[in-house]
């Protein structure tokens, strides 16, 4: 094909940490880093009266928005420069990285289930207090993204049961497709 060039190497590189013997990779480092912002995200104390709740969302949305138009604008800078859009979407998500995809993902459920909270406070959930945290929320959809909502909140409401249900799809699908980007699909051709 002309006119098609390779994707442009990383500029950043995370170079394998060795202390004492021991060796961390790159991407165990990002997982590291991951860990980092759910924890921190984790210890977030304030509580939500459903006022607070409802100014949150609002941000929150304004937040996905921006991010949402920064990763097509960057995308499709990017895709000018490749010629394919597949390849452009790809590039991004690759740089983007584990930690901030991550974080993304467990951050937009987490506005889902505080939404679902905002809409039905007395009837979305149980186990959560009257004015819940938001670290309550995230708890729930970092523990849900892994197919396993947690053991003490429970989504009671129509809303919030969908909610849950989507995300565990999503969840095993984003899972999935992570696992299988490990494993060669094309058959008959043989690598030398």
């Amino acid at each position: 094909m002309h006119g098609h060039r390779p994707p442009p190497r990383d500029r950043i590189r995370l170079r394998p940490l060795t202390a004492s013997g021991v060796r961390l990779s790159a991407g165990a480092i990002r997982l590291g880093i991951l860990c980092l912002f759910v924890v921190v995200i984790g210890m977030i104390r304030t509580r939500l009266t459903s006022h607070a709740a409802g100014v949150l969302l609002v941000a929150g949305g304004a937040i996905v928005a921006a991010g949402a138009l920064a990763f097509v604008l960057v995308t499709l800078r990017v895709s000018h420069r490749l010629g394919q859009a597949a390849d452009a979407v790809l590039l991004v998500l690759r740089r983007t990285g584990l930690p901030i995809l991550g974080l993304a993902c467990f951050l937009l459920w987490t506005f889902v289930y505080l939404g679902v909270w905002w809409f039905h406070p007395e009837e979305a959930f149980r186990g959560l207090t009257a004015e819940p945290r938001f670290a309550d929320f995230f708890y729930y959809a970092v523990s849900t993204a892994f197919i396993s909502p947690p053991g003490d909140i429970f989504a009671t409401s129509r809303g919030a049961r969908s909610a849950t249900m989507i995300e565990m799809l999503t969840g095993f699908a984003l899972l999935t497709a992570y696992l299988s980007s490990f494993v060669d699909w094309r058959s008959g051709e043989r690598r030398e």
